[in-house]
């Protein structure tokens, strides 16, 4: 059987099949995809199913990740950047030393990522590539709402805590006590008004987690599918209208919080990664060195900590270990970015 992966970093780093393979999506699913883009703006934040479903695929970035959750088109929106980025944009928070093995294939000579930290990491092990810290991605995104619409959101919602469980992953499902979690949202919500539960597409289509949640009164939301390019806006919406964010497990999202000025709650709970096959098995265990792995626990284990106090403010301590890792200090001006990717 033909290995996907081998495939596709085979065409990344062949500059005519990466480019024909982009046109090739483009033209095929080009117009489908834009239709249903539009239609899934225009739908109520309440519509997580919807807004869940399947995408085709008609990339706008040749890098293929660099279509994911929308951020490369709002930072390239933001500073009014035409052209393609031709690099590679770490599409999240990556833990430890851990280095997606795309980025080693993609012919591309830069890669894109959020903090001085990162690019350290990305300068040791990919020393042929320049690497670019550009701060935490949500910075460049507005909320998908215009102002009167967050206005009147939260008028009707109130009070609000926002929830991100720890989410599953494309052949990697995770599993945790979802009784523990759904008990402790209780116990922190009680004096809220509403308590919003934003699902990852993939456990959004779950109907087991939909009904656990949904039968204890919590309203259910998702940013979308992950090749949504308003996928960061609408995150983005989320946090804005909360008033105090939870998970039970760090993620890109505990830094996108901490920079949106919303103080954040780690429930701290033992999460099971199970991937669906053999073949992902292997992958998914063999995917860093155990050094690597030892890195990644102890960096999840010193946030869940660092977070582990339910407070209504953020600690100093908090915004400047957050700061540092998400790149809060790396945030680029549109000059600056347009510097970098002039014309």
């Amino acid at each position: 059987m033909l290995n996907k992966d081998k495939i596709k970093r085979f065409t990344a780093g062949n500059a005519f099949l990466e480019q024909f393979m982009f046109n090739y999506y483009r033209l095929r699913n080009g117009h489908a995809f834009q239709k249903e883009v539009a239609y899934r703006k225009t739908l109520s934040i309440f519509d997580y199913a919807r807004l869940s479903e399947n995408l085709p695929y008609s990339p706008t970035e040749r890098v293929i990740d660099n279509n994911l959750y929308g951020y490369a088109k709002h930072l390239k929106e933001y500073a009014g950047i035409q052209q393609d980025l031709k690099a590679y944009m770490e599409h999240g928070l990556f833990l430890g030393r851990i280095v997606h093995q795309d980025q080693y294939h993609w012919h591309f000579p830069r890669i894109i990522t959020m903090s001085e930290g990162r690019r350290a990491i990305l300068k040791d092990k990919i020393p042929q590539k320049e690497s670019i810290a550009i701060g935490p991605y949500i910075h460049y995104a507005n909320s998908l709402y215009s102002a009167e619409e967050m206005k009147k959101l939260k008028k009707k919602l109130g009070k609000v805590l926002l929830v991100y469980p720890f989410h599953s992953m494309k052949n990697v499902k995770s599993s945790f006590n979802d009784y523990d979690l759904i008990e402790e949202i209780k116990r922190v919500g009680k004096n809220y008004d509403s308590v919003l539960i934003s699902l990852y597409y993939l456990d959004a289509l779950d109907k087991d987690k939909q009904d656990a949640y949904a039968s204890e009164g919590f309203h259910l939301v998702s940013a979308g599918h992950k090749f949504d390019p308003h996928f960061v806006a609408r995150q983005r919406a989320h946090i804005e209208l909360a008033d105090l964010t939870m998970s039970n497990g760090m993620g890109t999202q505990t830094g996108f919080c901490i920079y949106l000025n919303k103080p954040h709650y780690i429930f701290q709970q033992n999460i099971n990664q199970q991937a669906i096959s053999a073949q992902e098995s292997k992958r998914f265990k063999t995917n860093s060195a155990g050094s690597d792995k030892e890195l990644v626990a102890y960096q999840r284990n010193y946030f869940s900590t660092l977070f582990s106090e339910l407070r209504s403010d953020i600690s100093a301590q908090q915004r400047e270990e957050t700061g540092e890792f998400w790149g809060f200090d790396s945030i680029k001006t549109k000059e600056e970015l347009r510097a970098i990717w002039p014309g």
